[in-house]
């Protein structure tokens, strides 16, 4: 479960599309099948025959085991602070990359392909101004009308804060102190050290 900010929700979760998951399902049709058509043929040839049958079906259970828990575990939620990306490779391999809206410099969607066109089906690049983080997400749904959305809350989220940002300028800077890293904390902890010094001094 992602944990989100104070006062964020998320708006949209996007996921591989399915369809593009055709061949893995052919394959797992094929393993699956073939085990049961060949199951009497199988049996009839006592030990060994019976291991190709479990392993036949062992293997064509686990590739849909594991095609299923990668279309789950992988995506894209689109929140109203930010775009967080979970990107699981494996059983024991996931990386979670994010990216504010007040850092995003580029997005853009493409269609690609006879296949692309046809099921509207193709890819998205969301990009920081560093060019520090960076995440593309291939073969999901509709990929224009998700950066369309994902600009507009980025305008919204940019336009309400920029308005708050004269009239409440301490809730703004700790807002952002959760999204600095350790290098960078220590930088604002040594200037707001040194300013808090002076005051004192007063």
């Amino acid at each position: 479960m992602m944990q989100l900010k104070e006062q964020e929700r998320i708006i949209t979760t996007v996921r591989r599309y399915g369809l593009t998951y055709f061949w893995h399902g052919c394959l797992v049709a094929v393993l699956i099948g073939s085990a049961f058509f060949f199951m009497f043929w199988l049996f009839a040839h006592d030990w060994w025959g019976q291991t190709l049958f479990g392993l036949d079906l062992g293997v064509g259970f686990l590739l849909l085991l594991r095609t299923m828990f990668l279309w789950q575990k992988n995506q894209l939620l689109v929140t109203t602070h930010r775009v967080i990306d979970v990107d699981q490779r494996g059983f024991f391999d996931k990386t979670v990359s994010e990216i504010p809206y007040d850092q995003i410099e580029d997005v853009f969607g493409k269609i690609k392909g006879v296949f692309g066109t046809i099921f509207r089906y193709g890819e998205i690049n969301i990009q920081t101004g560093a060019g520090k983080v960076q995440i593309c997400l291939q073969k999901i749904k509709q990929p224009v009308a998700l950066q369309q959305q994902i600009n507009e809350l980025r305008e919204r989220y940019v336009s309400r804060y920029s308005s708050r940002f004269s009239g409440d300028v301490a809730e703004m800077v700790i807002d952002k102190v959760y999204e600095l890293e350790e290098k960078d904390l220590k930088r604002v902890a040594e200037v707001v050290g040194k300013r808090l010094q002076s005051i004192t001094k007063r």
